[in-house]
């Protein structure tokens, strides 16, 4: 890289030297001004790097994917424990490492976070200790399916339901969805209050409901299961083993598919808990709720996410002998708890999660990024706060504030413009978005991470040891159920954040009318800092900070109003024109495909993705007029070496280099059928194809966009 700036340097230094005497020849126009800052040195170097190395020979109208990515492809490879790879994931493991470094320092940044920084120590330490680990072996777990069998005992003498419900308790105490899932979260009707939801679990034993087609998964699996059920049972287990997938194949045909989960008008179904019970007699609603709300709770409304299939779980659970369900338990706390553990018995178990991912069957990752990533997950504030002082500044944080407070101002603009909708609906969307909450880098309430005092009380009944990595995980997994549930009967704590500090993503709450952006995403190269060009934040971070906003808009979103209330505030006319315009959307991302294993070709859906490719396309145009705005009153400084390039392809490359990425052919498989983002090299192509500005700048053929909603 210093070799990069020594070159760039001295050939602008030439340049300069070369320019014709005063008064020799006529003035030229002045050439805008150059940035040589470090951080332009480098953000030049990585574009450069991730431009195709012949991107002059292609035409960045029809495929920007590979004018854009193609150098990043040629230089960036998967390891054998990873199923994809991209801008994104290499920005988060950039964080990892400086987690890394802060938990093998021998002390604490600051003498007040001297408790916060042992318990994180603690619970790093014993995560590392993969001999204390192996030697305590399949223990814990054993355990676990011990007092399973205590609660719902495999007798044939018993009805299937009989003690159902307090095995349901258990697993949910222990971190394992089986059969159904309940949650606390904002009531989308009521949002200033929380409610329960009652949904099917996030999976059934493989990782999309459609993999239970696939005959040489299911009898993969079917194998992998046979072993290690039977290796935890002496063999006992074996026979059943069939079963159990048979009973999984069953649950899978009546789960709703991601599409159908993600849509409000039918998720939205509240219901008292005798409603529930009529649907589900098998499991009591009541039960779990004495169980886990806290005392003196009253409420009796459930939002139940499927009937369907809560009546449907009833009938199958009626056909099936209880020692299945019990098995079946068995199995689901096995596939929960099995990364917890290192023993010979679950290595069949994991081998076939990592093939099923694509990954190399044996492969494991580093030990450490498993630790930091469990820090991530058990201690999120402490380990944010420590993120925070080590890589956010205060500069960042305003210049983050400024870029989403331009792209509102943006929003706000293009809403007063959009002829097919009403003036009502216009002016109440406008409100809507002026009453947009954004929430930039890290949480100072909920606790307030900046605070060594708050952080430490906020986990003061979490105990730590640095010698029992499994109890560590259970600990904290409790520690969070707590949490949760301990919100019903309080209004909704609209500081709290899902997302923790170094997390590289960012979020729209419709029912909190709010847009986050954790300061793990607002690194380099998808966020620069200011002593870079504008066009370069803009492009990458900018069209993230729209794409949120763009969802309180979109297809889901727009159903809730200025408040985060879901409720019908569009009239009919306007609904109409919003769903003629967005068929063109499904139609047009429906034409994009990915290769999936066996050399399949799977398209993708439309439908399922609308919502993010709707915000994709929105965010982008309202970055790109965000920052021209701000060009023309300052303009950006050009960046060395890419001289040839314009100001605005420059942000159009910036937004393409924040979609480089590489993935397995099972992992894309999987997430053709429960991902509601579009494929990345689709995000790339179909919103630059929805730019009028990105075929203006490229000068394509023709100007029109594909499909335009805004």
């Amino acid at each position: 890289m210093f070799y990069l700036f020594l070159f760039l340097t001295t050939f602008i230094n030439a340049l300069a030297s070369n320019s014709p005497a005063d008064g020799c020849e006529t003035p030229q126009p002045q050439a805008p001004p150059l940035c040589e800052t470090p951080e332009c040195i480098h953000a030049a170097s990585n574009i450069l790097y991730n431009l195709h190395p012949n991107y002059t020979n292609i035409d960045p109208c029809t495929d920007f994917h590979q004018y854009a990515c193609g150098g990043w492809d040629e230089l960036h490879d998967m390891r054998p424990d990873q199923s994809s790879i991209s801008t994104l994931s290499i920005v988060s493991e950039d964080n990892q490492s400086r987690l890394r470094h802060i938990l093998e320092s021998s002390e604490a940044p600051d003498p007040s976070d001297s408790e916060n920084f042992q318990k994180l120590k603690a619970a790093y330490n014993a995560c590392l200790d993969e001999s204390a680990i192996k030697k305590r072996g399949t223990k814990p777990l054993d355990d676990m399916l011990a007092e399973l069998e205590k609660i719902y005992p495999a007798s044939s003498g018993k009805d299937v339901k009989e003690g159902l419900t307090d095995a349901m308790i258990y697993l949910m105490g222990i971190n394992t969805e089986a059969l159904v899932a309940a949650s606390i979260g904002p009531d989308d009707r009521d949002p200033d209050n929380v409610t329960i939801f009652v949904t099917p679990p996030s999976e059934i034993g493989l990782p999309a409901r459609e993999n239970y087609n696939n005959t040489d998964m299911v009898a993969e699996y079917t194998e992998v299961a046979k072993k290690v059920l039977g290796d935890f049972s002496n063999n006992e287990s074996t026979d059943l083993a069939d079963d159990v997938v048979k009973f999984e194949t069953k649950l899978a045909s009546v789960t709703p598919d991601t599409e159908s989960q993600q849509n409000v008008t039918k998720y939205y179904n509240p219901l008292s808990i005798n409603e529930t019970l009529s649907l589900l007699p098998d499991i009591s609603f009541a039960g779990i709720i004495s169980n886990f709300a806290p005392s003196g709770y009253k409420g009796n409304r459930l939002i139940v996410i499927s009937p369907s299939y809560m009546k449907s779980l009833s009938e199958i659970l009626s056909q099936t002998p209880r020692e299945t369900v019990q098995l079946f338990l068995k199995w689901k706390i096995i596939q929960s708890w099995v990364n917890v553990i290192e023993d010979p018995k679950v290595e069949a178990l994991r081998r076939f999660n990592n093939k099923v991912a694509g990954k190399q069957p044996d492969a494991k990752e580093d030990r450490w990024r498993t630790c930091v990533k469990r820090l991530d997950n058990n201690l999120s504030w402490i380990l944010s706060r420590f993120y925070i002082l080590d890589a956010f500044s205060t500069g960042s944080k305003e210049l983050g504030d400024k870029i989403v407070t331009d792209i509102r101002e943006r929003f706000v603009f293009t809403l007063a413009q959009t002829s097919w909708m009403s003036q009502d609906v216009r002016k109440l969307a406008i409100e809507k978005v002026e009453n947009i909450v954004q929430k930039i880098g890290y949480p100072t309430k909920s606790p307030n991470i900046m605070d060594a005092t708050e952080v430490n009380k906020y986990y003061e009944s979490l105990k730590i040891s640095n010698e029992t990595f499994f109890e560590n995980t259970l600990a904290a997994s409790k520690f969070d159920l707590n949490k949760e549930w301990s919100q019903l009967g309080k209004p909704t704590d609209r500081a709290k954040w899902e997302m923790t500090a170094p997390t590289v993503n960012a979020y729209y709450s419709p029912s909190g009318n709010e847009i986050v952006f954790p300061a793990g995403i607002m690194q380099s190269p998808v966020f620069y800092g200011s002593s870079a060009p504008l066009y370069l934040a803009y492009g990458s971070f900018g069209a993230v900070s729209g794409h949120e906003l763009s969802h309180a808009f979109d297809s889901s979103g727009r159903r809730y109003d200025q408040t985060g209330n879901y409720t019908d505030w569009w009239d009919e006319k306007t609904t109409k024109a919003f769903e003629e315009r967005t068929q063109c959307f499904v139609d047009q991302y429906s034409k994009f495909n990915v290769t999936g294993p066996n050399s399949e070709v799977l398209h993708v859906n439309g439908l399922l993705t609308l919502g993010e490719n709707i915000a994709d396309a929105g965010g982008l145009g309202a970055a790109f007029h965000a920052w021209k705005k701000r060009d023309e009153a300052s303009p950006d400084a050009h960046l060395p070496g890419l001289s040839s390039f314009s100001k605005e392809q420059l942000f159009f490359i910036s937004f393409g280099n924040v979609w480089c990425s590489k993935i397995s052919k099972e992992m894309a498989e999987r997430r053709i059928y429960t991902d509601p983002h579009a494929p990345d090299a689709a995000r790339i192509l179909g919103t630059t194809a929805n730019s009028r500005e990105f075929k203006e700048a490229f000068n394509c053929p023709t100007k029109q966009p594909v499909c335009k909603l805004w």
